[in-house]
């Protein structure tokens, strides 16, 4: 079997090309004289990775079966921890290695390699969730409490106004941080860093800076620097402004330019 040149069926799978079920190949992981293991353009990432056998004779595609009928339930636990990865590149050629080497030999435990990558795909998804919820746990954290500031400021609105102001500032610079840590997490890749509390230190980073950012624009709406008038109108605007203060980087930075800019014109 190994001294025949690859089959055509299976040279003929190329980057570019058709599969025998019309679909277009991407890029072709492993390959032999009479199996491809390769990925397909589709739209659903479950359904890309592919396995074509063809055989010289029946007898030799009957081995391949054979081989990899003992290692398909495998493959299969295997792919469907893949698709979950945040290595899908990495991870899915470890998959076709494995699968490769099933199917060229008859090795003694064909699933011992699978196993192996198996056991490493779900560390790796216990690793990312670990270190998800520890890059959230401040905002968590941050918000019940602040929720809980503002409630029981709300009950001493008339006799102390200030203090419910600060729990209302403070629910809102908690609010804009939770919205912008929780979109943010979509860029951040989890399984980097083995060590959770590198992402605690970050979540706890961003809660900071979310505080500084809405207490600065809190301050610059009372010094009447920016929004002059938004106090007098409507205090829940202010606290709008808050929020995008907390959620955006550049917003407070923008705003302070804009007051610096007005100073400079007005002393002119």
């Amino acid at each position: 079997m190994a001294a025949n040149p690859p089959k055509e069926s299976i040279r003929a799978l190329v980057p570019g090309a058709k599969d025998h079920s019309g679909n277009e190949v991407l890029h072709v992981l492993a390959s032999g004289n009479e199996y491809a293991i390769y990925e397909i353009k589709h739209p659903d990432i479950n359904y890309r990775l592919r396995v074509f056998l063809d055989g010289y004779t029946d007898q030799s595609e009957q081995v391949l079966a054979d081989r990899f009928a003992r290692v398909k339930q495998k493959y299969i636990e295997a792919k469907g921890l893949l698709y979950r990865s945040p290595n899908f590149g990495m991870m899915k050629n470890r998959v076709a290695h494995a699968l490769a080497t099933a199917l060229s030999s008859d090795v003694v435990d064909p699933t011992s390699e699978f196993d192996a990558l198996i056991n490493a795909l779900k560390k790796e998804a216990i690793l990312a969730l670990t270190n998800r919820l520890a890059y959230v746990l401040p905002t968590i954290v941050f918000t019940i409490t602040n929720a809980f500031i503002a409630v029981c400021a709300m009950h001493v609105r008339t006799t102390h106004p200030h203090f419910w102001q600060i729990g209302c500032v403070l629910l809102a610079t908690s609010l804009g941080s939770t919205m912008s840590i929780l979109i943010g997490a979509k860029n951040l890749q989890f399984e980097e860093y083995p060590n959770w509390f590198h992402y605690l230190y970050i979540g706890l980073v961003r809660v900071f800076l979310a505080c500084v950012a809405g207490t600065i624009a809190y301050i610059l709406i009372r010094a009447k620097f920016i929004f002059p008038q938004i106090l007098e109108s409507d205090f829940w605007k202010a606290m709008a402004v808050v929020i995008v203060a907390a959620f955006s980087e550049t917003f407070v930075p923008n705003m302070l330019s804009r007051a610096e800019k007005k100073e400079a014109t007005d002393d002119k």
